[in-house]
């Protein structure tokens, strides 16, 4: 262990040796000689009560997200800053404590599991984790279950939620051992990993900006399309073609695909059929150009498949069409 400068006046090194704690000699061939713990007996209990208050902060606190490479996992860097403020690892005082004889590999769930336990599920921020990190892993089932409630209780899922009763019900176990979060609503079900939850506007135009092969790449910059409008302004409630189409930016099928294609014909342009949904869908003004800031809006798909169909031409003549042939009714 390399030599790490550490403030020996902590209270952790005033052993008090009350029952349950762990007491720990750095002697010998356990700890190196230019280490700060040589030759100390440490309250390691007391000690590691300690670390996790710094790994809270250190996480939490805006320094883990403000490291740029974050490639050797969250787990290391944060076995590394404890190593720096302490002279230890978590890891290694998280094992001594319980016994672990094998020594057990601290991982990020292992972290999580006993901030949650130390601080409670909800005193800790872990949606601030998931909005700042590119890449948010966990399979504790609280966190999981929490946070995507957290997510439901955004405005892109409200009307889901009050209209469609869309509710958690549990976590799941499923492929590779992976946690998925079991969602149901009226005469519907779906299990869902924590991605796959939309959790903001800017999050549901990258995904449907994300693909290359839509041609989509030069209009991924969100506070570009914003340009100073509101969301609402850019990302409508209701269809701006039908306004008793419910705009769906959730990514969830709630009618089983041709079901609200048939809903929304049936009732798209009549105020007095009352509402249903369509999912929100990028569509071009003028569809002989490509994508661009100036060239795009956010209306129902169900708007946008009737649109893609044919040119404006072609629809005119369509309507004259029909329009001719109403005129024997």
């Amino acid at each position: 262990m390399g030599k790490a400068i550490i403030n020996v006046s902590n209270d952790f090194f005033d052993v008090g040796g009350k029952e349950g704690d762990v007491m720990y000699s750095f002697t010998g061939t356990n700890v190196k000689s230019d280490n700060v713990l040589y030759g100390k007996t440490v309250n390691l209990s007391e000690m590691y009560d300690t670390m996790l208050g710094d790994v809270r902060e250190f996480l939490f606190g805006g320094e883990f997200i403000n490291i740029i490479d974050k490639s050797e996992g969250m787990a290391h860097l944060v076995s590394k800053y404890t190593v720096k403020k302490h002279g230890i690892s978590i890891e290694n005082v998280y094992n001594k404590i319980h016994g672990n004889i094998g020594d057990t590999t601290m991982t990020t769930d292992i972290i999580f599991n006993e901030l949650k336990v130390k601080y409670g599920i909800t005193a800790i921020d872990w949606m601030y984790l998931y909005n700042n990190v590119n890449l948010f892993k966990t399979n504790e089932v609280d966190i999981l279950e929490y946070m995507c409630n957290r997510v439901l209780s955004n405005d892109i899922h409200e009307y889901f939620v009050t209209n469609y009763n869309l509710r958690t019900m549990g976590v799941v176990n499923k492929v590779k051992s992976k946690n998925y979060i079991k969602m149901e609503w009226n005469n519907g079900s779906r299990d869902m990993i924590l991605s796959d939850f939309v959790k903001s506007y800017n999050q549901w135009w990258r995904v449907m900006t994300g693909s290359k092969d839509r041609n989509r790449g030069d209009i991924r910059d969100y506070d570009t399309l914003l340009n100073g409008r509101s969301v609402t302004d850019v990302f409508p409630v209701y269809c701006p073609v039908f306004s008793n189409l419910r705009m769906n930016y959730t990514g969830i099928d709630f009618d089983n695909g041709m079901k609200n294609l048939k809903k929304c014909s049936e009732i798209a342009g009549y105020s007095d059929k009352g509402e249903t949904w369509s999912f929100a869908s990028i569509d071009r003004i003028d569809s002989s150009k490509g994508y661009s800031y100036d060239n795009i809006r956010i209306i129902s798909q169900y708007a946008n498949s009737l649109k893609n169909v044919g040119n404006i031409d072609q629809m005119r003549i369509l309507l004259r069409y029909m329009d001719a042939q109403n005129s024997y009714f």
